[in-house]
């Protein structure tokens, strides 16, 4: 009975459940001049192939490493500092991509999509 208790505890305790990451965007502003956005990737997780119509300023919450990756095959590393904006032009977003969080810990940048308007 005492290592049921002590499984419960350890699959239930509060620091385990803290850990759970989704994979998510979450959209904060949208209309013609800009799209604003938060996107989380989990440890070891990729997004889906997708493009970028616009240029973009990236700002990560922390540091991490994206690697994209080009359904052409081609890929390269994105080195990210916490809080340091990165500019991505349109022609970097156009060709269809994915991004691969290759840390341990989950990686939060927020998107400001740059529309012309």
């Amino acid at each position: 009975m005492r290592k049921l208790v002590c499984l419960v505890f350890l699959f239930c305790s509060p620091a385990l459940m803290a850990s759970k990451c989704e994979t998510l965007r979450e959209i904060y502003v949208e209309n013609a001049q800009t799209k604003v956005w938060k996107t989380t990737i989990c440890p070891h997780h990729k997004l889906p192939f997708h493009n970028h119509q616009y240029a973009r300023i990236v700002i990560p919450e922390e540091n991490g490493i994206l690697q994209v990756i080009y359904r052409s095959g081609k890929k390269q590393i994105l080195k990210l500092q916490k809080q340091t904006p990165i500019y991505l032009s349109a022609a970097e977003g156009k060709e269809s991509h994915q991004d691969l969080n290759l840390g341990n810990k989950p990686v939060q940048v927020t998107v400001i999509e740059l529309r012309k308007g």
